[in-house]
């Protein structure tokens, strides 16, 4: 069945001495893997290894057969074309990191169109956007909503936030639950949009804090995921 769909890339491995494998997610056919032949040493062929780095946005066209196996790609094009993303070292930074992280959440993904439009668009955002410093947090907070373990935001006026249930309540003492101060930081992300994330005014070493938190909360709701190797770099960046 020829499917044309929008896509995003997530990362890629080296097979053989020419060929790519692409983790890809699309819009309509979820999470994929496709091989790419020969594209490491073709400089004629339709596929460029430059269209295949994390967080590429594509228009792809794929004779999918959907056996469980690996796919093949016939036709790939630039669906958004990123300007700052590249030349940007926070910024690609920032897309490397996205790239570990939702090539561990995705690996399963069955189509989700309001999954696959908000990092469209919120990948889009970071290209274009001058404040990168909170983003990390922002996005990883609304993918775990999206994702169905979120935090309840009806619970806000608790001062406590338990991270095995995802909800603020009275409990400070209790295993599992952070600090009021603690807790205060991730309400200041929990609900708000990317026009506000600029005027949150949190200092080098709670960022530092919150993020490993944030990491802390997918590790206890994913037992799978591991903190990604680019984490390191992203702490060197916005730590200074």
């Amino acid at each position: 069945m020829l499917i044309r769909t929008p896509a995003i890339v997530l990362s890629t491995l080296k097979y053989g001495e020419s060929d790519l494998i692409a983790r890809i997610y699309t819009r309509d056919l979820g999470t994929q893997s496709y091989m790419l032949k020969g594209i490491r040493k073709s400089r004629k062929g339709k596929l460029r290894v430059s269209l295949f780095q994390p967080l590429t946005q594509l228009e792809i066209e794929t004779q999918h057969k959907g056996k469980g196996t690996l796919e093949y790609i016939k036709e790939a094009n630039l669906s958004y074309v990123y300007v700052s993303i590249p030349a940007d070292i926070a910024k690609s930074s920032v897309a490397l990191f996205f790239g570990e992280v939702l090539s561990q959440l995705l690996t399963e993904q069955q189509p989700d169109e309001q999954l696959y439009n908000y990092l469209s668009n919120v990948f889009s955002y970071l290209d274009q956007t001058d404040h990168v410093a909170n983003f990390t947090i922002k996005t990883l907070l609304d993918i775990s909503g999206l994702m169905g373990f979120g935090m309840d935001q009806t619970s806000m006026d608790y001062p406590y936030f338990n991270m095995l249930d995802g909800t603020f309540d009275n409990n400070g003492m209790l295993p599992h639950h952070l600090s009021e101060a603690e807790s205060s930081l991730f309400k200041e992300f929990v609900g708000t949009n990317f026009d506000a994330i600029p005027t949150i005014k949190i200092n080098r070493e709670q960022r530092g804090t919150l993020l490993h938190l944030v990491l802390d909360y997918f590790k206890i709701h994913l037992h799978t995921f591991k903190k990604p190797a680019s984490l390191d770099i992203l702490k060197q960046l916005f730590d200074s």
